[in-house]
C-alpha cells in the first residue's frame, strides 16, 4: 500500500506548462502585432497621400455635396460650389486612385491657409493636379485647386448697377473710374464710366445691368471684355433722335460751306475746344459745288450717359453736284455727344469715323 501512495504523488511532467506558457506568449504576440497593425493603419490614413486619395475618389465617384466645399476652396466670391465641384470632377477624370501610380510632391504652405499645405500629384502620363490640405484632427482633409478663368473687365456708365450672375458688383471689384469718352471737355462735371474686374471665376459668367435712364444692354467685345450701355427712355430718345438729324445735317453743310456759323452755333455748347475750332473752321478746301443732298439718313445707337448727357451715330451719304460733272458721295458716320441744359440739347463734340 504505501508503494502505491509513492507512485501517485510523483513528478508530474514539464511539457504541460511550457505549452500553457507558449500559448501565453503567442497571444500576447499575437495582440502586440494586431495593436501594431492598427496603428500603422491609423498611421497611413493619417498621412497627406491617403487624405489625396480619398479626395480623388469622393471627386471621382460624385459622393461630395456643395454643403461639403469649404468657402477658402472658391477663388472668388462669385464662384459656386457646384460649379467648384464640376471643374474638380473636369481636373481628376482620368487620375489613378492608387498610390502606386503616383507621386506626391509638397509645395509648401498654402497662401493665407493658417496650418494648410499644398501638394502636387503626377502620374504616369505627366497629369497634373494640386491639392490644398488642411489640418483635421491627426489628419489631412484635401481638396483639389480648380484654375479660375481669366479676369474679366466690364465698362458701364457710373448710373448703371452691374451685376454678374445675380451679384451687384461692389467696390472690391471696381478698378477705375473716368469720364465717358466724348465729354471729357466738361471736366469734373463730366458723366463718368466704370471699369469694372472680376476675377475668381469658374465659368463664363452672365453679366446684366439696370439703370434709372433707361434699359441696358450688354455687349461682348471679345470673350473677356463686356460693354454695358444705356438706352434713353422713350420720350428722350425721340427728343435726341430729332436734334441730331437736325444738327448733323447742319454740321455737314457748314464743312461743305452750304450754312453759315450761325445756323450751327444754337446747337452747340459754347466756349468748349470743338466750338472753337468750328468757329474758326475753313471751309475753303471744299470741292466747288451747285447743291448738295442727304441720301441714306438714319440715327441709331443711342446711349444715355447719365441723366443729362448722351450719344448717338448719324450716318447718311451726302450727295455734291455739281453742272457739268457727276454728282460726288460722300459716305459719312458721325458719332455726336449732346448734354441737356435749360433750353435742351446742345452739341458738346462730334467725331468724325
Amino acid at each position: 500500500m504505501s508503494r502505491e501512495k509513492r507512485d501517485y504523488g510523483g513528478a508530474r511532467p514539464f511539457w504541460p506548462w511550457l505549452l500553457g506558457f507558449a500559448l501565453v506568449l503567442c497571444a500576447a504576440g499575437g495582440a502586440a502585432l494586431w495593436a501594431l497593425w492598427g496603428a500603422l493603419e491609423r498611421y497611413e490614413e493619417s498621412t497627406p497621400e491617403a487624405a489625396i486619395l480619398r479626395s480623388v475618389r469622393a471627386v471621382q465617384t460624385g459622393t461630395l455635396t456643395e454643403e461639403d466645399v469649404p468657402a477658402a476652396m472658391l477663388p472668388g466670391r462669385f464662384a459656386t460650389a457646384r460649379q467648384y465641384l464640376d471643374e474638380a470632377q473636369k481636373l481628376l477624370n482620368g487620375l489613378p486612385d492608387d498610390r502606386d501610380s503616383l507621386r506626391f510632391v509638397q509645395k509648401g504652405d498654402a497662401a493665407g491657409q493658417d496650418g494648410a499645405v499644398t501638394y502636387v500629384v503626377v502620374d504616369d502620363e505627366d497629369g497634373r493636379a494640386e491639392f490644398t490640405l488642411f489640418p483635421d484632427g491627426q489628419g489631412w482633409q484635401a481638396w483639389p485647386r480648380v484654375q479660375a478663368l481669366s479676369a474679366v473687365t466690364i465698362r458701364a456708365p457710373r448710373s448703371a448697377s452691374v451685376f454678374v450672375d445675380g451679384q451687384p458688383l461692389g467696390e472690391a471689384e471696381l478698378s477705375a473710374t473716368t469720364a465717358a469718352a466724348g465729354f471729357e471737355a466738361l471736366g469734373e462735371s463730366a458723366p463718368m464710366e466704370c471699369t469694372w474686374r472680376v476675377e475668381g471665376l469658374l465659368e463664363e459668367p452672365q453679366v446684366t445691368a439696370e439703370s434709372g435712364e433707361g434699359s441696358c444692354r450688354v455687349e461682348w467685345e471679345n470673350p473677356l471684355n463686356a460693354l454695358v450701355t444705356v438706352e434713353p427712355n422713350a420720350e428722350d430718345a425721340a427728343a435726341l433722335e430729332g436734334f441730331f438729324d437736325r444738327t448733323a445735317r447742319v454740321y455737314a453743310r457748314y464743312v461743305s460751306a452750304d450754312a453759315s456759323f450761325a445756323e450751327l452755333q444754337g446747337a452747340l455748347v459754347g466756349d468748349t475746344e470743338f466750338y472753337n475750332s468750328l468757329r474758326t473752321f475753313d471751309s475753303s478746301w471744299y470741292v466747288s459745288h451747285d447743291s448738295t443732298a442727304f441720301e441714306d439718313f438714319s440715327v441709331s445707337e443711342l446711349e444715355s450717359l447719365g441723366p443729362d448727357a448722351a450719344a448717338g451715330t448719324v450716318r447718311f451719304t451726302y450727295m455734291v453736284y455739281k453742272e457739268g460733272l457727276r454728282p460726288r458721295s460722300y459716305p459719312s458716320v458721325y458719332r455726336m455727344y449732346a448734354v441737356r441744359g435749360e433750353n435742351g440739347w446742345k452739341l458738346l463734340d462730334l467725331q468724325v469715323q
